[in-house]
């Protein structure tokens, strides 16, 4: 049979006789296709046991068959999981005569007599040295990963770092992932913000149209409707709230006391009438490394009760580029204090850039972050801090993406959420149970006001 004349749904069947053609995967598929001609940037999240990984391991075969000199990246959560992966991609290839060539044939990286061939890795490995002319991502975070914020950030940077490799005779390749959902700051979601490049995303959910008339089952020919409810209810018993169910089958993750801020209350124009303060919020990283926090910074204009956040930003920064920062923001949006919860290494450096001349206004973090956000919480919930309309600032959609997620937990990634408590207690006054007692229900000293 020749293979190579085949598209990716025929070749499914054709290849493994035990597969029918995932119709329900036409879409997924035909993102793959492109990928032989274009620098796609493809994103996947169907539900669990529809068939998604078999059918991506198939469309790498197709691949190769289109241009056997081809070198791919196939990586995934764990060294395990990699090798298994690698054994059945090694047995299509073969199968579709695009296999190892003798003395260029392991299961973790293997290549065809034409040169191509696929290198398949865990996302904690490393694989430099190795072409990549394409890169392929099959859940490369896993349950566990999936709520360390630590783990959550080492595997997107591995993503990045493989997709810029991604190049061949002077242009990028294309990158595919596909996985199934536990976080919303999983490395989909992180992509869903990004701006630079095009994102393709291809999404459906178990239940389409759940609880109307028309509610149907995705691929009943793979899970249907009943078996689908009787799944939903079987994993309620184990969890009520139902976050396998929603991450695992329906693609819209949330992560545990994701409720804490509620949705956003939006402004198009700041109000005509009187003056206004003005006051910004930081959360200090301390040095630069990947085990280290983000240093946030949230710049807002309070009217009356009513705090109007202008800009918000979230970076790696040392001291002296920290120092840049706020002196940019006070050429910006004019001088104003910098309020901010801080304890250990970060007094070190207020100090320095108070010595430096920045208005620094430090405010002793006595409670944890939970304690100590209660007031915002409140405040943001009651309406009373606003943000942009999304459409005015690209800030505004992943900043409140990572507001959702926002927990207190000391390790968590809250460093825009920790810079808004600071900003709204230290501009219009702390929390009963978490600040400095002169500051209960009163602003700190220092505010501009315009």
């Amino acid at each position: 049979m020749n293979f190579a004349a085949l598209s990716l749904l025929a070749l499914v069947p054709a290849l493994s006789a035990e597969l029918r053609e995932p119709f329900h995967l036409a879409d997924w598929c035909a993102l793959i296709e492109r990928a032989d001609t274009e620098p796609v940037r493809g994103l996947c999240d169907i539900p669990i046991r529809h068939y998604k990984t078999e059918t991506t391991l198939h469309g790498i075969v197709w691949l190769l068959l289109r241009d056997p000199t081809r070198r791919i990246i196939f990586m995934t959560h764990s060294l395990e999981a990699a090798q298994a992966r690698g054994k059945r991609l090694r047995k299509l290839a073969t199968e579709a005569g695009v296999g190892p060539a003798r003395g260029f044939d392991t299961i973790t990286n293997w290549q065809n007599d034409r040169g191509g061939g696929v290198v398949v890795m865990s996302a904690d490995q490393s694989k430099l040295g190795y072409d990549c002319h394409a890169l392929v991502c099959d859940d490369p975070i896993d349950e566990h990963g999936s709520d360390d914020a630590r783990v959550r950030e080492a595997v997107d940077q591995a993503i990045a770092h493989y997709t810029a490799r991604c190049f061949r005779r002077g242009k990028p390749g294309p990158v595919l992932l596909l996985m199934s959902r536990w976080h919303p700051d999983d490395p989909i979601g992180r992509r869903l913000l990004r701006t630079a490049r095009e994102w393709i995303h291809i999404h459906h959910p178990a239940i389409i149209d759940e609880g109307l008339p028309s509610e149907k089952a995705f691929a009943p020919n793979v899970w249907d409707l009943p078996e689908l409810r009787a799944m939903r209810a079987e994993l309620k018993e184990a969890d009520p709230s139902e976050r396998k169910w929603w991450a695992q089958l329906m693609g819209e993750p949330t992560p545990m006391g994701s409720d804490l801020f509620g949705p956003a209350t939006y402004y198009r124009t700041f109000p005509d009438w009187g003056g206004y303060r003005r006051a910004r919020g930081i959360d200090m990283a301390y040095a630069v490394g990947d085990g280290n926090d983000w240093f946030a910074r949230v710049e807002g204009r309070i009217y009356g009760r009513k705090l109007y956040l202008v800009d918000v930003v979230r970076h790696k920064l040392d001291a002296y580029q920290i120092e840049s920062t706020l002196r940019q923001d006070d050429e910006t949006y004019g001088r104003a204090p910098a309020y901010s919860y801080m304890s250990g290494p970060e007094i070190g450096t207020a100090r320095l850039l108070r010595s430096r001349g920045l208005q620094i206004v430090p405010m002793h973090a006595r409670y944890n972050k939970l304690v100590r956000a209660q007031r915002t919480i409140r405040r943001w919930n009651d309406h009373d801090i606003l943000v942009p309309e999304e459409t005015m600032a690209p800030w505004v959609k992943p900043f409140l993406h990572r507001l959702g997620m926002f927990r207190g937990h000391e390790k968590d990634p809250d460093d825009e959420g920790d810079a808004l408590v600071s900003l709204a207690d230290g501009s219009m006054g702390g929390t009963a149970a978490g600040s400095a007692p002169s500051s209960k229900g009163r602003a700190y000293p220092g505010m501009n006001v315009v």
